[in-house]
């Protein structure tokens, strides 16, 4: 095992850590981190100077370690999202209506609806505040700072200005096109395109609900005033348009998977701009009011980017090193999985790497810990990951389930059982990552105490 990891490193200061990536996984990590008592330096390559995207969606797995991390929805103009409408894209009649809110049973927390962009903000602003009460040495995020490789077994970064730093943890969360990848698994990357593509754009919930059918199918045939999803399936050319409300309600969030066009850029960028007539070539089977909503955005307020895969990683661990967010597990936006996954993992590293109540005599060491952390991640991400990559039929596509079981031994919905239905959201989104970590921990310290009646302190 490695050196061993105790309350205070002999020269009495934080532990170093170099989170690789200033997006949402690696601000969640560096949040974490620093509420466990770490020094972080977060390196990002790019100056956030034209800050970009459209709205996320957050399960309860996510919203309950956002919560933890001290992020406020209503501060940064959440929508509570209570609801799934999908409708038929021809003749609008209604396929699946399904309930979700608190009062559906769940036992904790919500889903909402953010804008990504208020969602960072709200990430970067809780790892660098220096007051409000926040644990741990504020984060130091660097801007402009490219990091070119990673020494995994050592902890060691290598920047583009040609300095090194040595850090006692790395995490690499530079994104699904990460530069990092090979440097972890000694290989090439596997990530490549799927054929598929997504348009995003957003329009005024104002100009939406004054056309009296698209009023009228934004609200819940029940009267219940709950807002969620409001998507329509054209299953002829496997299109789906889903969409939901963020910043207060204002605003009206529009995203449509469809079979990758010509002429939609060559490169996977949130601003590779399509034209109207493009977006509704592809909607052509969608009922008229439906496609208005194309019209209501600016001419060149719709964005196209391309969707990727990734293989699976068997471990996401190497020496002093760990991967995680889109770098760890490339998926499709299926079941709104991605972002929330990699928020959960914020909870396993706040939990796994706490040192602040441990004394000298512990024998946790590093390698130990970054042990759990595989043992926790890598089957929870690869579920979400091969689940989504499947489409909204993933049980029922032959071999999905073989190669899930590969990574993942815990229950699985029945094979029927729709997005967002009850037994689908028990075991993907009804998870507390916090409690899984102490449970590990727990389980953990008690096998190494069985081996001699006591925790044996590593050489």
């Amino acid at each position: 095992m490695g050196q061993l990891f105790v309350s205070r490193p002999v020269d009495g200061q934080p532990r170093r850590a170099a989170v690789i990536g200033a997006g949402i996984a690696g601000l969640s990590a560096a949040i974490a981190l620093r509420r466990a008592g770490w020094h972080v330096i977060v390196y990002e390559k790019s100056q956030f100077k034209n800050e970009i995207g459209a709205a996320i969606t957050i399960t309860p797995n996510a919203t309950l370690v956002l919560e933890r991390l001290g992020f406020d929805f209503s501060e940064f103009g959440g929508v509570p999202n209570e609801l799934l409408l999908r409708y038929d894209a021809a003749d609008l009649s209604l396929l699946q209506k399904d309930y979700y809110g608190p009062d559906s049973g769940a036992e904790w927390s919500r889903f909402w609806s953010v804008h990504r962009v208020d969602l960072h903000n709200g990430l970067r602003k809780l790892a660098i505040q220096q007051k409000g009460g926040i644990p741990g040495p504020p984060a130091d995020v660097k801007l402009g700072h490219e990091i070119t490789g990673v020494d995994c077994e050592t902890g060691r970064v290598d920047l583009k200005d040609g300095r090194r730093e040595q850090y006692d943890l790395v995490v690499i969360a530079d994104g699904a096109h990460s530069r990092l990848i090979e440097d972890f698994t000694g290989k090439p990357s596997t990530v490549h395109r799927t054929g598929r593509s997504i348009y995003r754009w957003l329009v005024s919930m104002a100009d939406v609900n004054a056309d009296p059918v698209l009023q009228k199918l934004y609200a819940d045939p029940e009267g219940s005033g709950k807002s969620g999803f409001v998507a329509w399936v054209d299953k002829e050319n496997r299109i789906l348009w889903v969409s939901y409300k963020c910043r207060g309600g204002k605003v009206l969030n529009n995203a449509v998977v469809h079979d990758t066009q010509t002429g939609e850029g060559e490169e996977d960028l949130w601003q590779s701009p399509v034209s109207r007539e493009q977006v509704l070539r592809v909607l052509r089977n969608f009922h008229p009011s439906v496609q208005k909503m194309v019209s209501m955005t600016a001419e060149d307020g719709i964005k196209a980017h391309h969707l990727y895969k990734r293989e699976p990683l068997a471990s996401f661990v190497r020496g002093k090193t760990l991967v995680m967010g889109d770098a760890a597990h490339v998926m499709m936006p299926t079941h709104a999985a991605g972002a929330s996954v990699a928020i959960e993992t914020a909870a396993t590293l706040e939990t796994l790497f706490d040192f602040s109540g441990l004394v000298e005599k512990d024998t946790w060491t590093m390698d130990r810990r970054l042990e759990m952390f595989d043992k926790l991640r890598v089957p929870r991400c690869n579920l979400a990951m091969l689940s989504s990559n499947a489409g909204p039929e993933w049980l029922h596509v032959p071999g999905v389930e073989d190669e899930i079981r590969k990574y993942y031994s815990g229950p699985l919905p029945p094979a029927g059982a729709m997005p967002y239905s009850s037994a689908f959201r028990d075991v993907l989104f009804k998870h507390d990552e916090y409690r899984a970590a102490r449970d590990c921990m727990d389980k953990t310290a008690k096998a190494f105490a069985g081996r001699d009646g006591k925790e044996t302190e590593d050489k």
